[in-house]
């Protein structure tokens, strides 16, 4: 929950959310509210991508909220609309587990995600929440946001609205039941080839990413797990890694693009 209310607009769509989850089988939940836990600044001292999340200076709740997400079958991830984007106490937590970006963790596991506003900024910030919860590698069942004071009012929004809550609740519990994950889509492919390279190029200065990905034969596979690809969005979730080597190259020059990405640049170059 990354509302600075304990009982707000975003809580109690995911009650409902939730009720609506329970009605279909036994799940158990449990609530984080980011505005009780103790989430210090992120000081970008890199230590949790060069050594590992374990090394970080910050002594506070990230090490057992990290495990809450770990444990989970599914997460909702809710936030009310902060002038167009998500609340400060959600950027937060995301900004410092951002070493999910380089080392996705939760492919097996399936996400859903809730803002709400009093009536614009909900395109972003779904948008947003929806892009980040794919990078960290979760199945993201449903993305939506709610127009409160319209929900809260009887007819045809509150009736669409609460139509939606049902299909994402019903998509929330089958994901968690058959732990499925999906075709991975062109910006899927486009996200592992571009983050492929980042770790490649940063091999020496972030080892603890690299290894990561050593360990899980990323470095030369097609996908993140193995999936049925489309070799269409194969050679086209290429075609973005290519373009941002070349203007590295034009910006920077020769001398120094080679400097800084060396060797890693080969099998985007041919």
């Amino acid at each position: 929950m990354g509302s600075p209310r304990k009982n707000g607009n975003s809580s109690h769509i995911v009650s409902l959310i939730a009720e609506k989850v329970k009605a279909l089988g036994e799940v158990n939940f449990k609530y984080i509210l980011l505005k009780d836990t103790r989430l210090e600044y992120c000081r970008g001292c890199l230590a949790c991508m060069i050594k590992g999340e374990e090394y970080c200076p910050l002594k506070d709740d990230a090490a057992s909220l990290r495990t809450d997400l770990l444990n989970a079958d599914g997460v909702i991830i809710a936030s009310p609309v902060y002038v167009h984007q998500i609340s400060a106490l959600l950027k937060n937590f995301f900004d410092r587990f951002a070493f999910f970006m380089h080392r996705p963790a939760f492919h097996k596991k399936c996400s859903l995600t809730v803002c709400t506003t009093e009536i614009s900024g909900l395109a972003e910030t779904t948008a947003y929440l929806k892009w980040i919860t794919g990078c960290w590698g979760f199945f993201n069942v449903h993305s939506f946001g709610i127009i409160v004071d319209a929900f809260k009012e009887d007819g045809p929004y509150r009736r669409k609205a609460m139509a939606e809550i049902n299909r994402a609740a019903q998509g929330f519990f089958e994901a968690m039941q058959t732990g499925k994950r999906p075709t991975p889509s062109l910006d899927n492919m486009k996200f592992f080839n571009a983050i492929r390279m980042k770790i490649k190029i940063h091999k020496d200065k972030m080892p603890r990413d690299y290894r990561y990905w050593e360990e899980r034969g990323w470095l030369n596979a097609g996908y993140f797990y193995p999936a049925r690809l489309n070799p269409l969005f194969v050679i086209l979730g290429k075609l973005p890694v290519r373009i941002i080597m070349l203007v590295l190259r034009l910006k920077l020059g020769s001398p120094l693009y080679r400097r800084m990405v060396g060797s890693t640049n080969t099998q985007y170059s041919k």
